[in-house]
């Protein structure tokens, strides 16, 4: 399930399965998150890198945060993940939370089902996306016409072409879900302009 964010905060996702359900960059609108998950075990909170916009919720709930070790310190530091910009006040504080720290390849269990890690540094260096049932929840690594942004001192332009080159190797039928924006498809991107560049 989307719930879909503005230009402020990221698209949220909701992964249910059964009786359990995965988040993933809980920014947004948590009446309706809440509304979502009653009657279900939420299992973790699936975060695609540590900028503020995608995070800024994840103070409300009871369980583990995935993110990769290599966005910790951009997790911690205010002045480069966005609080100290956003508009939006920060919810949490950060000994509070409960970080489990994910890898490249690791494979996070929801019910019968298993979630894998993708890692595609590049917007940061921890950045990741998370491979389920041929759906790419991918952050601002890619993004519906556009790659994500690399003009900032947490990113790398050089990673994040060689983590756009990552993606594609995936079956082109794989749906993409970004952080921004709407939903596509690797098919639908693999032709457009800027995407043919990188892999050429």
């Amino acid at each position: 399930m989307l719930i879909k964010g503005t230009k402020e905060v990221s698209n949220v996702y909701l992964l249910k399965r059964f009786d359990a359900v995965i988040l993933i960059d809980p920014s947004y609108n948590l009446e309706t998150i809440l509304e979502q998950i009653k009657g279900y075990k939420l299992l973790g909170v699936l975060l695609t890198h540590a900028d503020s916009d995608h995070m800024h919720l994840i103070g409300k709930f009871d369980c583990p945060i995935y993110l990769h070790r290599e966005d910790y310190q951009l997790f911690l530091n205010d002045n480069l993940n966005g609080y100290k910009e956003s508009q939006i006040e920060k919810s949490y504080k950060n000994d509070e939370i409960f970080i489990r720290f994910v890898n490249d390849g690791d494979l996070i269990p929801l019910m019968d089902k298993n979630i894998k890690v993708i890692h595609t540094p590049g917007h940061t260096h921890g950045s990741v996306c998370y491979y389920v049932d041929d759906t790419l929840y991918t952050g601002d690594t890619l993004l519906k016409d556009e790659i994500g942004k690399s003009n900032h001192p947490h990113a790398s332009i050089g990673k994040l072409r060689r983590s756009i080159i990552k993606i594609f190797k995936l079956p082109l039928k794989t749906k993409v879900c970004p952080g921004h924006g709407e939903i596509t498809t690797l098919r639908e991107e693999r032709y457009k302009p800027h995407i043919k560049a990188i892999l050429k």
